[in-house]
Formats: C-alpha cells, sequence, structure tokens
C-alpha cells in the first residue's frame, strides 16, 4: 500500500490549529481507508458526528461510522489512497481524493474519486459531506447500462 500526496504550497501558511487538523485528516485517509481499519474511527470522528454521501442514508455516530466503514472495506480493497487537494481555515475542511483498488466480488481494479468537505469540532471530524464518483464505479464494474445512458443523453 502507498499514500501519496499532491497538496500545493499553502498560501497563506495554516496555523497550528489547520495544521493539527490537516494531520488528522491525513492520518484517517491513511490508517482508515487505505489499510481499512475500522477500529480507527473513534480516534477520527466526533462522538456526535453525522456524515453523508457515503451511503444512502445520513451516517450518525460512531457506531454508524463504524459499520458503514466496515462494509465498505470489504467491498472494496484499497490498494493506493491519492490526496489530491485539500483546504483549511479553523475548523472548515475540503478535499479531492482518489482511492484505487481491487472490488472483492468482481475482482476487478477500479478507481473511485470522491469530494468531500465538513467541519472538525474537539480536533475530530464532525460534519462531512462526500461526493463520490459511483457513476465511473459502477461502469468499470459493468453495473452501468452505458449503452443506453448514450441513446437517452446522446
Amino acid at each position: 500500500m502507498s499514500f501519496r500526496e499532491e497538496v500545493p504550497q499553502i498560501d497563506p501558511p495554516w496555523t497550528q490549529r489547520e495544521q493539527i487538523n490537516a494531520a488528522l485528516l491525513r492520518r484517517w485517509m491513511l490508517a482508515g481507508w487505505e489499510a481499512n481499519d475500522s477500529t480507527l474511527v473513534e480516534e477520527h470522528f466526533h462522538p456526535q458526528c453525522i456524515v453523508s454521501g457515503l451511503a444512502p442514508e445520513v451516517i450518525e455516530g460512531l457506531d454508524e461510522m463504524r459499520a458503514t466503514h466496515r462494509a465498505m472495506c470489504a467491498r472494496l480493497c484499497h490498494r493506493t489512497a491519492t490526496l489530491n487537494y485539500l483546504v483549511l481555515r479553523g475548523d472548515q475542511f475540503a478535499a479531492t481524493m482518489e482511492f484505487e483498488g481491487r472490488q472483492q466480488d468482481t475482482g476487478i481494479d477500479v478507481a473511485l474519486e470522491a469530494s468531500c468537505f465538513g467541519t472538525m469540532k474537539d480536533g475530530l471530524i464532525y460534519r462531512a459531506h462526500n461526493i463520490i464518483d459511483y457513476t465511473g464505479l459502477y461502469s468499470k464494474l459493468g453495473l452501468l447500462d452505458t449503452a443506453k445512458l448514450a441513446e437517452h443523453f446522446g
């Protein structure tokens, strides 16, 4: 497994709190997603966290976040995680990421692009909304009828 980060020079420089928040977000991406370790949820998420965009329903609290993370990791074994862009101002953040891995059911190698924005509280991820390219993933896995889409949308 490898973790790559392609974040440009930060101007103006981050405050100490922003640097701490950035370190937590990077650690979650590396340890939580790339290493597929659901036991780290408590170390990175606030007890009253609310996370949307990962699953059809909104995830509330550590137990739901842990269960969702475990289910996602069981389906996609991540080999690499790339943090393409990270913006922090105070306790607010936005990031773009890419995950590459093997989908467990099919054995197909896939890439999954995601964006996330949210808020930190007490040094933990408090609110997060994810925007994930499930269309590209489903197409790669053969679960999306691209011919029908082309016929319908031109």
